[in-house]
């Protein structure tokens, strides 16, 4: 069956948007997530786009659900969002009412009743979930086993709810509990199954930070503890509660979809990594080394084949850390955004500079006096390559500048060719 995905977006006359259309290309890999970023300065509508995609998924009975009209900037006749997905269903929302030409997909309606049902036992084929990057963490302590009561699904596309912390500890206390049972009971192909979900969760912030990582609940007070190796002699035992921000996030919502992908109940027990979801993260680099940051998106592309990931950036280097992702750039146009041409295929081959200059229009890249300096340069250069020397002693002083700056290299690869260019015209070495 071919996976339910999101083909097109429309919004009109909300939040930064007089009038936006835009369409979602199929992925080019089958083997890799479909992913679409969305790029641009702060005020372009990325989380707006975000807000409208995941109406979706919501039902008529969640508030949530209205949050984005709390945005609009003309009348409610005027202020919609219109949704376009495959299996012929398209869909338009105004502030109180929805309308579509086709009955709602039968992933659709599942997905919905089983957000709003603790007692469904209907398997799912399909699911949505929603995190951001901005999202804190509460302190929590467990008391020991004990049923978790809410939906899988509750408050999954709620960005400021969908992480909780409390539920997500008390799953790897359950679950640490019944693997331990299995193994006393000799079951060594149970234990593993039942941890597995778990092992996932080690394994892809293993592959992020570059780590051995362990999560393992404290027998003494039931907190959970993070356990880092780089081998397996110096371990560094971390409560939780004192991680640093960024792994704490990451945990957080990786933890969490392995966790209610593990209380789904799917269809034929689909393994976690063939299930088809689509899934909106916004701004998760927030946080984040670079490093990370490079490495946390291919990870989830790599892993789920079958998700739709739509993900709002200010970041370069996850911009930059995949290949075969369509990159959505939003630019300001007057009082309103606008999209900045059709998507474009990301090039995981493409350097910072590039990914700077042509995503994110960004052409500086040092300090303003360097930068002020620089375009000096540049400017004396054009004179001198015209036949004007008379500023050729301010042209060779501002080179001088640059190599006694306490990192020259990458400033002087930048002039090195125009310094070049004029020693050659000139015939003798100038700088």
């Amino acid at each position: 069956m071919e996976n339910f995905r999101i083909e097109s977006l429309e919004i009109n006359k909300i939040g930064a948007f007089e009038h936006i259309k835009m369409d979602f290309p199929k992925k080019t890999d089958p083997d890799k997530a479909e992913i679409h970023i969305l790029t641009g300065e702060n005020g372009t509508g990325k989380s707006t786009i975000l807000e409208a995609l995941k109406n979706l998924g919501l039902s008529n009975r969640e508030q949530e659900k209205y949050k984005i009209f709390a945005k609009i900037i003309s009348n409610e006749n005027e202020s919609c969002v219109s949704i376009n997905t495959s299996h012929s269903y398209d869909c338009k929302y105004w502030e109180r009412k929805v309308s579509s030409k086709e009955p709602m997909p039968t992933q659709l309606v599942d997905f919905r009743r089983y957000a709003l049902n603790t007692s469904i036992t209907k398997p799912l084929n399909f699911a949505m979930f929603a995190y951001s990057g901005y999202r804190r963490t509460q302190d929590v302590k467990i008391s020991g086993i004990k049923e978790i009561s809410e939906s899988p699904l509750e408050n999954s596309l709620n960005f400021d709810k969908s992480i909780n912390t409390e539920s997500l500890q008390q799953w790897i206390f359950n679950t640490d509990y019944r693997m331990l049972s299995a193994l006393r009971s000799k079951d060594e192909i149970a234990s593993k199954n039942i941890y597995k979900h778990i092992t996932v969760i080690q394994t892809i912030l293993t592959l992020i930070i570059e780590q051995d990582l362990i999560l393992e609940i404290s027998a003494e007070d039931f907190k959970l503890n993070i356990v880092l190796s780089s081998n397996s002699i110096n371990q560094n035992i971390i409560p939780f509660d004192n991680l640093p921000d960024g792994l704490k996030s990451m945990i957080s919502w990786i933890g969490d979809l392995l966790m209610r992908m593990d209380r789904l109940k799917w269809k034929d027990d689909l393994p976690i990594f063939e299930r088809n979801f689509i899934l909106f993260l916004d701004e998760i680099e927030v946080h984040l080394h670079p490093a990370w940051q490079r490495k946390i998106l291919p990870v989830v592309q790599k892993l789920f084949k079958n998700a739709q990931i739509f993900i709002s950036t200010h970041s370069p280097f996850v911009v930059g850390s995949v290949d075969g992702a369509w990159i959505h750039k939003l630019k300001k146009d007057g009082a309103f955004a606008v999209l900045d041409g059709k998507p474009v295929l990301s090039e995981d081959a493409e350097s910072y500079d590039t990914i700077l200059d042509e995503i994110f229009g960004i052409k500086e890249r040092f300090g303003d006096e360097i930068e002020d300096r620089l375009e000096k340069f540049r400017d004396i250069t054009k004179e001198i390559l015209k036949g004007d020397e008379h500023r050729l002693k301010e042209w060779q002083s501002i080179i001088s500048f640059f190599k006694n700056q306490e990192r020259p290299d990458e400033i002087m690869s930048y002039i090195t060719p125009q310094i070049r260019q004029i020693n050659r015209i000139r015939n003798q070495v100038l700088a």
